[in-house]
């Protein structure tokens, strides 16, 4: 049985908890690394990659033409290189950083997700092999309301 001072016990803890919670976000925020503030695209990859000069190959692609839901765009991508590391990007929202995986031996470089997108923009996939890096870029277009304008 819950008694009077259990429940205040209980009730300060919990705020004791909930307001410690966020003494380390403002720390954390500052502290957070340039590729996931980047507002351009080619700061982000040179914030991941240290270089922005890519080839365009040997990575496949797949996103819609046009996208009727800017919240849930199904993205994929796969490629038979010995990547070490790649990232997805994109063009229509503040930040252009999407994901950023550290690759070992052995993966399969198959993946599939869903990202949001403010407005019609480019993706691009980046991908790091033997110190070259590779890309694709797929154009999809936004639109309010499923439209297709």
């Amino acid at each position: 049985m819950l008694n009077r001072r259990k429940f205040l016990g209980l009730g300060l803890g919990a705020i004791a908890v909930a307001s410690t919670s966020n003494l380390g976000a403002e720390d954390f925020r500052k502290s957070k690394p340039k590729a996931w503030t980047a507002t351009k695209v080619d700061e982000a990859i040179k914030e991941v990659f240290g270089k922005t000069a890519a080839v365009e190959s040997n990575i496949t692609l797949s996103a819609p033409d046009i996208a009727e839901n800017g919240a849930v765009i199904p993205i994929s991508f796969k490629t038979d290189l010995k990547a070490t590391k790649i990232a997805v990007f994109q063009d229509a929202n503040p930040e252009a950083t999407v994901a950023v995986y550290t690759i070992t031996p052995n993966m399969v470089l198959d993946y599939a997700f869903r990202i949001k997108m403010q407005q019609t923009g480019d993706v691009i996939v980046i991908a790091e092999a033997n110190g070259q890096l590779y890309k694709a870029v797929k154009n999809v277009k936004v639109t309010i309301g499923g439209c297709g304008g």
